[in-house]
């Protein structure tokens, strides 16, 4: 059953990146040939864009390397690139997986290796679209790229297998910015089990985290669209990652909303993992980051209360070397006056989100040792960023704006909330759910043991 479901999380997982793909080709050409029917408008609109690739290119341009934070300097650096994170915790002392860089692609490779889709067949509106490259290239003289040396595709794969060639078995891979969609795409469905998960689709064929198994000699996987969307928000490339699979101490066996009424409905089993939510410069909230899956309980509370000491020590060595994390959505938005116009919003992103601040998501693994720091990532943001997890709906439906609410410990999602379905994210009772920091200190000295916290 468990292989059964594995091969399906991953086979609906390739036809969603799919689809998503051709929607987005289809919905730019769409887009821009209705543009195209007033010429004057597109080169307004492809200004617009300029202008921002070129904000984007600036900020992200002004970022420091990761040896930067590791030699305990400072500097603005990129929120969702764990390399970062594991420099400041390393530096903290906090616990943490370690990595091992394996391959590094700029921009271009990137686009080389992970393939290619045709343009949508004529039509009206790309005749149109077709039809105004001319006013375009008039209108932007000085935009066409300088002729690059052609690239050696056979070679770039090449590198993808030698990347893999010394990676241990049993180990995942994934890049700087964010884990390939299978592994989230398991995880999600609680069939990954207590090891690494690989899933075999014939007898050469195999699928594990961050890479592909063709015949005997594994790839490092780039045509995943969640890794392909972090290389393009991000600074223009991406490094791959391998690191080692550590088993949690804790696995909770849950049912599983996502598969309910399906013909795989059925129990899960997720490992305890801990998500910190930290604005400027504070852990103001801790929640399991499988939010349907845990309850408040005296062991529960103390791990909440390790996990928010843990965070911590990691927030105060970022803000002791001024290293200050960045995440290009909330920049964007911060040089957006029409955006910041309501002034809820404009605190929220200038003070609570501010350029000098630290305001993260940071996430964590129960081990026999304690827990230790998984990665980390943007803020949950009033425009989007870190999930709410198991705070899904305590600020009522997602909104631009409506900043998620994530004060205290969310040991689980309310009973109305399916965090798939932010539908379901109306406001409601959180209690026994949701507990204050004071409530969760009690409950962690209620079977005498003490309260806890990470030395």
């Amino acid at each position: 059953m468990l292989q059964k479901l594995q091969q399906l999380a991953i086979g609906l997982h390739a036809q969603g990146d799919a689809r998503e793909l051709v929607q987005s080709v289809r919905r730019l050409f769409i887009g821009a040939g209705n543009l195209a029917r007033k010429p004057a408008e597109l080169v307004q609109a492809i200004k617009g864009m300029a202008e921002i690739s070129a904000l984007h290119e600036a900020e992200t341009g002004s970022w420091v390397d990761p040896d930067v934070v590791a030699a305990g300097e400072g500097g603005a650096f990129d929120a969702c690139d764990l390399r970062h994170w594991l420099a400041l915790a390393e530096r903290a002392g906090v616990s943490y997986i370690p990595t091992r860089e394996i391959l590094r692609l700029e921009e271009d490779e990137i686009g080389l290796v992970s393939g290619t889709i045709a343009p949508p067949p004529s039509t009206p509106a790309t005749r149109r679209l077709r039809a105004s490259a001319t006013a375009i290239a008039e209108a932007f003289p000085d935009a066409a790229p300088a002729a690059a040396a052609p690239l050696n595709g056979e070679a770039i794969h090449e590198r993808l297998f030698a990347a893999m060639d010394d990676v241990p078995e049993g180990w995942m891979v994934r890049s700087n910015r964010c884990g390939g969609g299978e592994l989230k795409s398991l995880a999600g469905l609680g069939a990954i089990g207590d090891r690494t998960p690989e899933v075999r689709f014939g007898p050469t064929l195999e699928v594990g985290p961050g890479w592909v198994r063709v015949g005997n000699r594994r790839q490092v996987n780039c045509r995943d669209m969640r890794t392909i969307q972090a290389a393009a928000q991000g600074p223009g490339f991406l490094a791959f990652l391998a690191r080692p699979w550590i088993e949690a101490s804790r696995y909770i066996e849950a049912p599983d909303p996502h598969r309910e009424g399906s013909p795989f409905a059925g129990k899960g089993i997720w490992p305890a993992e801990w998500r910190a939510f930290v604005e400027n410069g504070e852990v103001i909230g801790v929640s399991s980051y499988y939010g349907w899956t845990d309850a408040a309980s005296p062991e529960t509370a103390r791990t909440a209360l390790a996990v928010r000491a843990l965070a911590q020590r990691i927030v105060d060595e970022a803000l002791r070397q001024r290293a200050f994390p960045r995440y290009p959505d909330i920049e964007l938005v911060r040089s957006a006056p029409w955006v910041l116009a309501k002034e809820e919003l404009n605190h929220k992103i200038n003070v609570v989100f501010g350029r000098e601040s630290v305001s993260c998501t940071l996430d964590f693994l129960e081990t026999a040792a304690g827990p230790v720091l998984l990665e980390g990532g943007p803020p949950a943001s009033p425009i989007g960023g870190g999930h709410p997890c198991a705070f899904a709906g305590v600020a009522g439906k997602p909104t631009i704006g409506n900043a998620p609410a994530t004060v205290g410990v969310a040991f689980r999602t309310m009973p109305h909330v399916l965090v798939a379905d932010p539908s379901t994210w109306d406001k409601g009772d959180p209690s026994g759910c949701i507990l204050s920091w004071e409530e969760v200190e009690a409950l962690a000295a209620a079977d005498g043991h003490g309260a806890g916290a990470a030395d």
